[in-house]
C-alpha cells in the first residue's frame, strides 16, 4: 500500500534478537559449557544448514535446504516459516524499509506467491513468528486478500498466541498491528477479534501451492 512503510524484515530481525536476549542472563559454568556444546552440534547438524544461510543472507542456497524440511508437514512450521520469509526477500521486497510495492505487480512475482503459500500455512497452523509476518503483509496491503478484518484477525491471534506468551516472547509486530488498528474503525476491529476467538489452527501436510499465473520476473 502506497505510504505505508514495508517493515516485515524489521519484524522479523526483531524475531531473530529474541533469541540472543534470552542468553543475556547471567550463566554459570555449566551451563555456558552446555549452550556452547549445544551451538557446536547445531552448527553440525543438517537440519540447521538452511536456517544458518538464510541468517547470512544466502537464501537462494538457503531455499534448497529448507524447502525439504517444509515439505514434511506438522512440526516442521519453523522451517516453513524461514522458506516463506526467503522467498519473500527474494521477490524484491525493500530490505530498507521503504513504501510497500504495487500489489499487482509484486503478486505476479511466483517468488512473493510462494513466500506467501509458505507464511500463510505457518501462520494457519499457529506459528506466531509466521503470524507476524502475515500481520506485516497487511500492514503494507500485501495479504492474501485486501480484507484488513483479516489483518485484525491475524493481530489478534498473534497477540494472544499461546507459543508466544509461554516463551514470553516480546510483541514483534507492535507496529504493524498500530498500522491494521488505525486503518479502521472499533467495530471492525472487534469483528476481527471475533474472528480470532473462532479460529482454529489448520494443520495440513500438503505444500502449498503457488497460482499458475505467477512469473519468476518483476
Amino acid at each position: 500500500m502506497v505510504g505505508h512503510r514495508f517493515i516485515f524484515l524489521a519484524v522479523i530481525a526483531t524475531l531473530i534478537g529474541d533469541a540472543v536476549l534470552a542468553q543475556t542472563r547471567l550463566e554459570t559454568p555449566r551451563e555456558n559449557l552446555q549452550r556452547r556444546q549445544a551451538e557446536a552440534k547445531q552448527r553440525t547438524n543438517p537440519y540447521w544448514e538452511g536456517f544458518i544461510l538464510k541468517h547470512q543472507g544466502n537464501c537462494t542456497e538457503a531455499i534448497i535446504r529448507l524447502e525439504p524440511l517444509a515439505k514434511r508437514g506438522f512440526g516442521f512450521e519453523d522451517a516453513q516459516t524461514a522458506l516463506g520469509e526467503c522467498h519473500l526477500q527474494l521477490a524484491g521486497l525493500d530490505t530498507d524499509g521503504g513504501s510497500a510495492p504495487d500489489r499487482k505487480k509484486i503478486f505476479a512475482v511466483e517468488s512473493f506467491q510462494a513466500g506467501l503459500a509458505w507464511i500463510g500455512k505457518a501462520a494457519r497452523a499457529g506459528h506466531f513468528e509466521a503470524q507476524a509476518v502475515m500481520i506485516a503483509l497487511y500492514a503494507a496491503g500485501l495479504g492474501p486478500d485486501e480484507d484488513r478484518i483479516e489483518g485484525a484477525k491475524w493481530a489478534h491471534l498473534y497477540l494472544t498466541n499461546p507459543s508466544r506468551l509461554n516463551l514470553g516472547a516480546p510483541i514483534a509486530a507492535v507496529v504493524s498491528i498500530d498500522q491494521i488498528k488505525e486503518s479502521m474503525d472499533r467495530e471492525s476491529w472487534l469483528i476481527g477479534k471475533q474472528r480470532a476467538r473462532d479460529w482454529v489452527p489448520l494443520y495440513d501436510d500438503k505444500p502449498p501451492q503457488v497460482p499458475e499465473k505467477a512469473q519468476d520476473k518483476k
